[in-house]
């Protein structure tokens, strides 16, 4: 597949014209160094690489495009590009002009369309909604994970899909996340696009077991869920309760569900570098009242006492540092009425559980309710399936009474 060559068309057009002017021109010179260029036609005059508005000085043009060597007409293209960055005439649309309609016009080769998809959608993440999945390896840990790399990782699962439908897998790492993308190629010519629906993206946490997907065609997802079981060599692949549209927030959620919140601190090394040290360390306090009053001294603020305990519960249940990202909460409460202080005498006795689904929506729903706190709206001491779920790794949860113990709430994920 890599050989398939695009050329130009409106579906290609879409995906260039998502970068920039300076990231075209840096991926035009480093593909002008890797891949195949096509020269200026043979029938035609050197002039034809000069037809726009930002041509080389007369004395820096090159007596013969045609017969000079590849090595030579290659630093030429390259050079072209430079002044085209520099050019205030040179926009973004002669840019992919000059890249679709003289240096590749014979098209783009899959692995070129791949790396514009792959650089813009690792740039712009929040534009898909990721899910995440697990992989289960049973009694073994599945160290043979760590052994896999970026070309490994597109050879073996090419060759698993290979099978089912005709495919082009590329990869690209950015930090410790490998952006995975399967693009899938069945009924379609072979010099036409897949449209978006047919393109897969997978992100894999290295040395984890977790990664994340976006949706998956249902006629597709079983042969790719098992090409990835085999690529991990894991017994099982399975979704785990967590959504989002940030794979940074979900990264922390997942990997690091065990040192949010108040253990956070540890995690950040926030500590005392010398903890027995017998000097006295001064440091200025800051007035509570800033926060809630910004500096405007005709509002009064309320009781110190009562601000002091409300931040000392923000750090108990959340810690000081920022919360991960979360757009959306689904909680599902299947508890009776138990409040003494009004009469539901017969939610009581029987012990029903009364149903009730809360949705939390927001740009970030952990710092929306850790922000009820200071603002005085959460006056009560908040449920632990609220204070947790920095930790829970879950945006789905499940509250209901503990069958062994009828007063102690269970949550679970899903």
């Amino acid at each position: 597949m890599d050989t398939h060559l695009f050329p130009d068309s409106l579906a290609l057009r879409r995906i260039t014209n998502r970068h920039t002017k300076e990231s075209l021109i840096d991926r035009a010179i480093h593909w002008v160094t890797i891949h195949a260029i096509t020269r200026v036609q043979q029938d035609a005059d050197d002039s034809e690489d000069y037809h726009d508005e930002f041509i080389m000085e007369l004395d820096e043009r090159p007596s013969n495009l045609r017969t000079m060597s590849l090595s030579s007409y290659k630093k030429h293209v390259v050079k072209r590009y430079e002044l085209m960055r520099t050019s205030k005439s040179a926009n973004r649309k002669k840019v992919v002009d000059r890249m679709l309609t003289v240096d590749w016009r014979t098209g783009l080769n899959s692995r070129q369309v791949a790396e514009l998809d792959l650089a813009y959608y690792s740039q712009h993440p929040n534009l898909k909604t990721w899910k995440a999945l697990k992989l289960d390896y049973g009694d073994s840990f599945g160290i043979d994970t760590l052994q896999l790399y970026p070309p490994k990782i597109e050879k073996v699962l090419s060759y698993h899909l290979s099978p089912y439908f005709n495919n082009h897998i590329q990869t690209l790492q950015e930090g410790q996340m490998i952006w995975i993308r399967i693009s899938i190629h069945d009924g379609l010519a072979p010099n036409v696009l897949p449209a978006s629906p047919s393109i897969v993206y997978l992100i894999w946490f290295t040395n984890s077991e977790y990664l994340l997907t976006v949706h998956i065609k249902k006629e597709w997802v079983d042969f790719i869920m098992e090409a990835v079981m085999r690529l991990f060599r894991a017994e099982e692949v399975e979704e785990w309760p967590l959504t989002g549209n940030s794979p940074k927030s979900l990264s922390e959620l997942l990997l690091q569900k065990d040192s949010q919140g108040a253990q956070s601190v540890y995690r950040l090394n926030q500590l005392d570098n010398n903890p027995l040290s017998n000097s006295t360390k001064k440091r200025k306090l800051a007035d509570p009242r800033e926060n809630y009053t910004q500096g405007m001294d005709d509002i009064q603020s309320e009781d110190m006492n009562k601000i002091a305990r409300r931040d000392l519960r923000v750090v108990k249940d959340f810690g000081p540092n920022a919360q991960p990202s979360l757009s959306r909460v689904d909680v599902h409460l299947n508890l009776p009425y138990t409040a003494e202080a009004k009469d539901f005498t017969l939610g009581r006795m029987n012990r029903q559980p009364f149903p009730i689904k809360v949705v939390f929506e927001g740009s970030n729903v952990i710092e929306g309710i850790k922000s009820l706190i200071p603002l005085g709206v959460a006056t009560e001491t908040m449920p632990k399936f609220l204070t947790d779920l920095h930790s829970m790794a879950t945006n789905k949860l499940t509250v209901d009474l503990d069958e062994e113990n009828g007063n102690t709430q269970r949550i679970t994920k899903g």
